[in-house]
């Protein structure tokens, strides 16, 4: 299981499954959640591989998206919107790339549980900024805000998740191999 999560064509594949299937919910709670789920994968990659890497998943993610599903008509609310798929993607391609390379940065500073953190925050941030900017074309104000508001709430609770999970393994991990030491160099009683 360790060597599919560090392979880089698995990340990709994850990656773009996530960009992918993005624009086939219009639930904001199942876009925020992917896009945490991407941020995420996207960190772990620049974190693994680097940042070329990183930035080449991304642009290979986006544009293959963008390509299968330019055709696609996207409605909200039985409203048909055009160049919301273009927009999202968008959004997603400057908002990872932020992402990951504000986590590159502080990774030099902070724990890889606080990097995390505020990159999928601030790469939250951009995605739900962009994409309200182009939703004050189609929408009220008032409408907007919400839409803002709980892309923004829903985003927040899963990087917590994401990063209280990530905190607990990497604890664990720690403590297992304290207590696998103790037994290591410590024989065991003879009777």
């Amino acid at each position: 299981m360790k060597k599919i999560l560090k392979n880089y064509y698995s990340q990709v594949g994850i990656l773009f499954a996530s960009v992918f299937c993005m624009n086939f919910t219009s639930k904001v709670v199942y876009c925020a959640l992917l896009f945490t789920f991407l941020t995420f994968i996207l960190n772990s990659i620049a974190n693994g591989h680097g940042h070329r890497k990183a930035t080449t998943s991304i642009l290979l993610s986006t544009t293959t998206s963008f390509g299968l599903l330019y055709h696609k008509q996207y409605c909200i609310a039985g409203k048909p919107i055009g160049g919301l798929i273009g927009t999202s993607l968008f959004a997603i391609l400057v908002a990872g790339y932020i992402g990951f390379k504000l986590f590159l940065k502080l990774k030099a500073r902070y724990s890889f549980v606080v990097s995390n953190f505020i990159s999928l925050l601030l790469a939250a941030l951009v995605d739900h900024l962009i994409m309200a900017l182009f939703f004050i074309k189609e929408f009220p104000i008032d409408k907007v805000c919400l839409i803002f508001y709980k892309e923004t709430t829903y985003t927040t609770f899963f990087t917590c998740v994401v990063c209280l999970c990530l905190a607990a393994i990497l604890y664990v991990k720690v403590v297992y191999s304290n207590i696998k030491s103790l037994y290591i160099f410590r024989p065991l009683p003879s009777k």
